[in-house]
This record gives structure tokens, sequence and C-alpha cells, in this order.
């Protein structure tokens, strides 16, 4: 017999991985709405020259790319911006300003696998369409750190830059569009490649200095005058915008500085610009960016856009297993014990699920002393025992599984007696007290 394996690059998830990841997934996705954005799909897959489009032919070699049977040459989505935009143009571009949407999906790329990275990964993210405010960039930002602040994630660090500010000041030093290898070494900080690319002297001194500066936020306004003193005719308009977005931006549990030198593509981003690091994952540590763009020569059309990509499986690693599974004390396991419980079980089963609870019910007619170990095993916190005998009185026993404690409620007051402040929560002290709290 063969022996299948999964495709290299890709994961299998098992059910208490999953309920980790959707339950970062739902907090992430709640923080997002919050500020008012509406959840958009895209195809999984699109027609190729969308991606060329917007990043260049050499993009196929990065990407899982096909002809399908009509001879259409088709790729999996490596990210979902184009896609988004591409959705927008096609479709969304008569709906009110500013327009909010975001998005969470898999997407593909062509790489090799490493710690963090997979050839199938999801990305969560969203775009803000409309006019390109100080207030309208901040917020952007501030949805990001929610988003990360509502996965429980710590130490990450924000940096807040402007693509034409880096722009003007590689102009003035005449290093603009010198050597695309040089946008690469400054987006990496890579020093030495600065130096390797431009032979050292005052020119490679002057960029090696701005990549290994950032400044924490609260000295925003002195560096941004000591940036322009040191390189006069910068874009005071690109310095204007920066300090009143830097002044907008909420901390939340990460650190915000200022980084003159975040490139993100000076082809695509044309304003504010940040990027998001957790220093836990090394080398690989960005988990987030965005800013800024423009993409009226892609599409065809004016548009003014803001918006950030999050990797989420980054997120997950980050946060190193620190990650929240249900309450037990919300998962039941009912036992039915003999023919008459088993008929009215499904029943119960209902009550406690339409009453915000998890139900496993036991379906395979094993006795008592064979289902415990399923039900501790299950994750559940309380047994619900039901046999002839609790039938005939009208009550469910319930047993705290983990104090072994047990009481007896009435069937027709079981909806009322599982949710917060209920006769189950009043007698059984040692239910999670933050839970019954908020």
């Amino acid at each position: 017999m063969a022996e299948f394996t999964r495709p290299r690059g890709t994961r299998d998830f098992g059910p208490d991985e999953m309920r980790s990841r959707r339950s970062i997934e739902s907090k992430m996705r709640g923080a997002i709405e919050s500020f008012g954005y509406r959840e958009i799909s895209t195809p999984t897959f699109e027609h190729s020259d969308l991606f060329i489009a917007r990043s260049g032919p050499q993009i196929l070699d990065q990407i899982y790319n096909f002809l399908d049977k009509g001879g259409r040459e088709i790729v999996l989505r490596p990210e979902l911006t184009a896609p988004v935009m591409r959705f927008y143009f096609s479709e969304l571009r008569n709906s009110p300003k500013p327009l909010r949407i975001y998005y969470f999906g898999n997407c593909f790329r062509y790489e090799r696998p490493q710690k963090g990275r997979y050839r199938e990964f999801w990305q969560m993210g969203l775009e803000y369409i409309g006019n390109r405010t100080p207030l309208a960039l901040s917020e952007v930002i501030n949805a990001s750190i929610s988003a990360l602040d509502s996965s429980g994630l710590e130490g990450f660090k924000v940096r807040i830059g402007h693509a034409a500010l880096l722009s003007s000041i590689l102009e003035r030093w005449g290093l603009k569009g010198k050597d695309k290898d040089l946008m690469i070494a400054i987006d990496k900080k890579d020093e030495k490649g600065i130096i390797d690319i431009l032979g050292g002297g005052e020119e490679a001194e002057n960029v090696s200095r701005l990549v290994s500066r950032t400044y924490p936020i609260a000295d925003h306004k002195k560096a941004l005058e000591a940036i322009m003193k040191e390189v006069p005719g910068i874009d005071e308009r690109a310095i204007k915008e920066l300090s009143e977005v830097l002044e907008l931006v909420v901390p939340g549990g990460g650190e915000i500085y200022m980084d003159p030198a975040i490139t993100r593509g000076l082809d695509y981003y044309d304003g504010t610009v940040f990027e998001i690091d957790a220093p836990s994952l090394g080398a690989e540590k960005q988990i987030c960016g965005g800013g800024a763009y423009s993409l009226s020569e892609v599409f065809g059309g004016e548009v003014e856009g803001i918006g950030f990509g999050l990797g989420f499986d980054r997120v997950l690693v980050a946060l190193g297993g620190n990650i929240p599974v249900t309450d037990p004390a919300r998962v039941f396991y009912l036992v039915p014990m003999g023919e008459k419980a088993s008929l009215i079980a499904p029943g119960i089963a209902r009550t406690i699920r339409e009453g915000g609870c998890r139900c496993i019910l036991e379906t395979s007619g094993r006795s008592i002393k064979k289902a415990l170990p399923a039900a501790l095993n299950s994750g559940a916190g309380y047994l619900l025992l039901m046999g002839d005998d609790e039938i005939a009185r009208g009550i469910v026993a319930i047993k705290d599984l983990s104090t072994k404690e047990q009481v007896e409620v009435q069937v027709g007051e079981l909806g009322h007696a599982i949710v917060p402040g209920g006769v189950l929560f009043d007698r059984i002290r040692n239910i999670n007290e933050n839970y019954i709290n908020g």
C-alpha cells in the first residue's frame, strides 16, 4: 500500500491546535472589527497577470503557477493585497468612502520552508480606502497594535517611517534608484552590505548611520529636527505628516519607535509606512507591515489607500505556545444511563449549548466507569449524569471534575443554572473567578 505524506512546507493541525488557532483568530478579528472594518473574501487562485502587474515577472519564480484546462495561466495567491484591490476596482469602487475592509485567508509561496515561514500560510490584513489623513493613517497602525494586543503577544516593536522621506533623503545624497541591492540592504539594516555595495566613503557612512538609528516615539520631534539639519532640502511635507501620525498612535503592549529607514518598496508605498517585529523570532522577526500606497499605475484608476498585512502563523510562533484554550468551566460531558435517558439526552444537550456552553454527549453506550476517562480527556469541566432515578425526580446530577463536588439541578432550571450567576456557578466555588466577573 502506498504511503502518502503531506507536501513539503504544509502542515496538519490537530483538534487542540485548531482550537488554539481559532481562539486567537477570533480575538484578532474582534479587535479589527471594533474599528468598524468589515470582512471580505477573494478566490484562492487568480490570473497570474494580477501579480505580475503588481510585482513584476520575477514573482513567478516564487509562487505556484499552472495552466488550467482552458489554457489560462493561474496562480495560487501569494498574498492578499492585490486580490483585494482587484476586487475593489471591479466591484467596490463606488462604495461610500472611506471604505474599511479586512480579510483573513491562506496564501501560498514556493520558497524554502523554515521556522515561521511555510509554503502555505495564513495572512490577516485590512485596507482603508479614502483620504489619507494623519488620523486615518494612525487608525490603521492602532488597529494592527490592537490586533496583536488581543492575541496576548507582548514585547513586539512597532517602527514607523515615511516612504517619501526616505526617498528624498536618498535623492539628496544622490542615491535614489541607484541600486536595487542597496534598497534590500537598507531594508534589512545590513550595514556591512551597504558598505560593500557603496564601496565605503561618505555615502556608505551616511546610509549606515541612517539605518542604525531608531528613535523612541517620545523623542520623534527632536529626531526629525536633527534629520532636517543633517540633510537640508528633504521633503518637509513628509516630515509634517510623519510627526502628526506619531502624535496620534496609541501605544499598546508593544514599544513604538520612529524609523526613517523603512523601505517597504518605494515603488508601491508613497506615504507613512510601518513594520512590527517580534524579537523572539530572530532573523524572521517581522510579523506585520503596511502603510500608505497608490495603485493607480497597476489598476488604471486613482485610489488612495492605507493597509497592512499580518503574518498569522508568525504571531502564533511568537506566542510560543502561550495560547489560551476553551475554559473547561464552560464544557460539559453528558452521560445518559439507560434507554429513557438516551431519549431525552439530545434535548438536554441542546439546552446546554443554547446556554453558550459546549456539551459533549456520550454516544457509545459506555458505563459511567468507562465514560469517565473519556470525559477527563475531553477537556470538560463538568460531568452530567442522568439515569432512571434522575429522570423520575426531574433532575440532572452535575459533578465538578476538578473538585469532585456534585450538585443536582432541576431540568427546567438547567438553562439558568449554567450561566454566570446561576445555581451551578453559585454553589461550586472553584469556577474561574475572572470568567464569572467578566
